[in-house]
């Protein structure tokens, strides 16, 4: 079961696909923190190029995580961080090329890896401009924390904040990465509204592994999920994206229900907001996988908290269709998706990922 999900919404959906390619990194911004002045490298892993903060944000201090933390698996922005001391709020400015024109998303990623030797979990607030983003929370000093959300911003630059919350513990941050989005995808009823990221999955992954850039043109990291009593049907042929480019490897794998156990022929899942004031937003992404016999249909309609969300849905072969959110509704703290098939369909749903954001 997904931690919390929706009410009553409009919703709509993306078919027309799209072959502009974006694997020179145009527009990325990739801001390894902590390395030093001038320094810049290339991720053996990601191909992705990373740069030094200097210039990016005044003040801060350079620092290393603790070596018994320096892991062979450990990404590589997570080594050095910049550690902020002094003053209550530092910012990064950045500044994308199509500047308020554009749509982003923002990645501000974190180890604590008792870089100080206080062995103190740090707590401390992060903002996007103004306004609050949410709150970094150590509590393990060995694992990595990511924060993304989607931004489009009034201005020009972008502010990203580091704000203490009390005198005991000193924001720090390990990377900062900004990608480019296409503007039409993810909107949201006020422009201005930004969006932070809940749940990314990949569903029915066969690798058991998360896929982010090259894969993901715009880096957004894909993680796997396990569902149990769930089967998985795949493709290995090249599944067409549309507006939202959700990767062909993550595309090509899809849930459904086991015939071999008795749960229906539905695929459920649910979430519970973590306040009623709560907005939320669903992308779910679909994409026939098998190549259906003349006499197959495989046909099923949406339903959030008991009420119709969209349908009927009869996903195309190799070709991605996303059904989304464009106008959440609030005042629920708890969200039910039941995908069911419909009377006509001769086969069970599916479903291939999923984001699920809430409104900042």
């Amino acid at each position: 079961m997904l931690k919390g999900f929706l009410f009553s919404w409009i919703i709509g959906f993306y078919l027309v696909t799209i072959a502009v390619a974006q694997e020179d990194q145009s527009g990325f911004i990739s801001i390894d923190c902590g390395i030093s002045a001038g320094s810049n490298y290339t991720d053996i892993i990601t191909g992705l190029s990373y740069t030094s903060d200097v210039g990016y944000v005044s003040g801060g201090v350079n620092k290393s995580i603790s070596p018994i933390y320096q892991t062979n698996a450990l990404e590589r922005q997570f080594l050095t961080l910049t550690s902020f001391p002094i003053g209550t709020k530092n910012c990064y400015t950045l500044t994308p090329a199509q500047g308020k024109f554009g749509k982003y998303l923002i990645r501000a990623s974190f180890l604590y890896g008792d870089y100080d030797g206080n062995g103190k979990l740090p707590v401390f607030d992060l903002h996007i401009g103004e306004n609050y983003w949410d709150t970094v929370t150590i509590s393990n000093a060995s694992i990595p924390i990511r924060k993304d959300i989607i931004h489009t911003p009034p201005n020009d630059s972008i502010a990203v904040c580091l704000v203490k919350t009390d005198t005991t513990s000193t924001p720090f941050i390990s990377a900062l990465e900004l990608r480019p989005l296409n503007v039409t995808a993810y909107r949201t009823v006020l422009n201005t509204s930004s969006l932070e990221l809940y749940a990314r999955l990949n569903l029915g992954s066969l690798t058991n592994q998360s896929y982010r850039y090259i894969d993901d043109v715009y880096d957004r990291i894909w993680m796997p999920f396990q569902w149990d009593n769930k089967a998985i049907i795949n493709t290995t042929q090249e599944v067409r994206e549309n507006s939202y480019r959700v990767p062909s490897v993550v595309m090509s794998t899809a849930v459904t229900p086991d015939p071999l156990i008795a749960t229906g022929d539905s695929v459920s899942f649910a979430w519970i907001a973590e306040n009623m004031t709560d907005k939320y937003y669903m992308y779910l992404h679909f994409a026939e996988v098998l190549e259906l016999q003349v006499a197959q249909i495989r046909e099923f309609n949406i339903y959030v908290n008991g009420n119709l969300f969209y349908g009927p849905v009869s996903p195309i072969y190799l070709s991605t269709t996303t059904i989304y959110t464009m106008s959440p509704g609030i005042g629920t703290g708890r969200y039910d998706v039941v995908i069911n098939k419909t009377a006509t369909s001769t086969l069970p749903p599916l479903l291939n990922a999923l984001e699920i954001y809430r409104e900042v």
